[in-house]
């Protein structure tokens, strides 16, 4: 990985879940707000087709500007051509992940409730003071901190305060 060199310590396992059809869903972050992206056609090979996606008629993008509550409003045009079996379940699904998440592609429904097949999301380290319970924050591949590094690291945890150090090697 671009001449990144150490042991790998962190492994994500998704379970196969059976299911019929993917959806797509992306939100965007900026200093302005949040684009977030729709469709019910979603699944692995969507990156290949990307230039052709994102001019289909079928990825509905909205804006949400910073500050503006996400409102079933705000959402209705991304879940407007959802048959109504569905469309609530979509809709409460599609908010609860603007609080947290950045990207899933695919989501299915299984039993009828939303089922995230793969996902993308940021979580801060600095505000692990806050209690997010196990969360584990790895290094970057490659990346081990020194014993000053570990010290800050263990204060910001503790405190909230962000204190960024890094110890640069010679050769970098």
């Amino acid at each position: 990985m671009g001449g990144c060199k150490g042991p790998i310590t962190t492994f994500i396992v998704e379970p196969f879940i059976p299911h019929n059809e993917e959806f797509y869903l992306n939100i965007v972050s900026d200093l302005l707000g949040n684009s977030i992206r729709f469709s019910e056609c979603g699944g692995i090979d969507i990156e290949e087709n990307w230039d052709k996606i994102f001019l289909d008629v079928n990825v509905k993008t909205i804006f949400v500007p910073t500050g503006v509550a996400f409102t079933s409003e705000v959402s209705a045009p991304l879940v407007a051509t959802l048959p109504l079996e569905i469309k609530a379940e979509l809709e409460d699904f599609i908010k609860a992940v603007f609080t947290l998440f950045q990207g899933m592609n695919p989501f299915a429904l299984v039993d009828g409730k939303p089922y995230p097949l793969d996902m993308r999301g940021e979580l801060d380290d600095t505000a692990a003071f806050k209690n997010f319970k196990n969360i584990e924050f790895p290094m970057p591949f490659g990346r081990v901190m020194c014993p000053a590094e570990k010290f800050i690291h263990r204060l910001d945890e503790r405190k909230g305060n962000c204190i960024f150090t890094t110890k640069k090697s010679a050769d970098s």
